[in-house]
């Protein structure tokens, strides 16, 4: 019975993967989509225009930032989530991080960012080398803890458990750097 109960979940995963997937319109390379859902805290919708505002103070034409939030923690959204692959930045708690990074879903940012300033942010997580399809693990810097980002702090959101990350099915990768670095103005 419990095998049935699992696989009706699997089947019914699939199908709201392909609709959301189908409606999404897919995402464009100037625009950075930041997808946050955190296990009982979310900034109200004023903090959030705030974040796309001063965003967009900072970038310019260069990118067009959209802030997407989940209402409630929902693990099964989570998984849509990065399976319908529109977001670029992620924003979850630390241990959905390790969680995801471990499967190789988030991108290794040590080229980006230097690794001994957000010590947090480094653990072993999955990486697929070029030329191959198998994921292995690795230890990069894979996450930065929103305390550490001035738009968060100055915004009075910046809970200590909260983690930024970029995901690997970004198609915005050079505009999802530079909202980072405009996060750290």
């Amino acid at each position: 019975m419990k095998g049935k109960w699992k696989g009706s979940i699997a089947v019914a995963l699939l199908v709201m993967m392909t609709l959301i997937a189908g409606c999404g319109g897919g995402n464009t390379k100037d625009t950075v989509n930041i997808f946050m859902m955190l296990n009982g805290v979310n900034p109200d919708t004023k903090v959030v225009q705030g974040f796309e505002s001063h965003l967009k103070d900072k970038l310019g034409d260069e990118a067009k930032v959209e802030f997407s939030t989940a209402p409630i923690y929902n693990i099964q959204k989570l998984m849509v989530e990065y399976a319908a692959a529109m977001n670029d930045i992620v924003i979850l708690s630390k241990e959905d991080v390790l969680n995801y990074g471990k499967s190789g879903a988030n991108r290794p940012l040590d080229e980006y960012f230097n690794p001994d300033d957000y010590p947090e942010g480094v653990f072993e997580g999955g990486v697929v080398k070029e030329g191959s399809k198998d994921i292995v693990q690795e230890k990069h810097l894979f996450a930065i803890p929103l305390s550490k980002l001035k738009m968060f702090k100055d915004a009075g959101f910046a809970p200590d458990d909260a983690f930024l990350t970029i995901a690997v099915s970004a198609d915005s990768l050079e505009q999802s750097i530079a909202a980072i670095k405009a996060m750290m103005e």
